[in-house]
């Protein structure tokens, strides 16, 4: 699956290692350079009958010159499901940058 909101691509595909367990390679490229920071996606996992399963959360830094990507494995405890889908995927809020030399105990 793949999803552009004009700031940020996000492509999802999903892989089988011979034990048949679900892999999952998550990949994330900034569009526009004013846009930037960690990106939060989220994964939906359906059960076949098509009852929801689980939800899956992974935080990557895209960059504008090339897709950022990470393997995200299924947890352990989660079986067959019958499908997935990109839910949504948003931008966190930066920290503010630390000041060099300036401590919080005054006095």
């Amino acid at each position: 699956q793949q999803y552009n909101d004009g700031a940020v691509s996000v492509t999802v595909k999903k892989l089988v290692d011979s034990g048949s367990r679900a892999t999952f390679d998550v990949c994330a490229q900034l569009v526009r350079q004013e846009t930037g920071g960690p990106l939060r996606i989220l994964l939906n996992l359906w059960e076949a009958s098509g009852g929801f399963m689980r939800q899956l959360a992974l935080v990557l830094r895209p960059d504008l010159s090339a897709p950022t990507c990470q393997r995200l494995p299924l947890p352990s405890d989660v079986g067959d499901f019958g499908r997935w889908e990109i839910a949504r995927f948003l931008f966190l809020p930066q920290p503010p940058p630390r000041q060099a030399g300036r401590s919080n105990n005054a006095g």
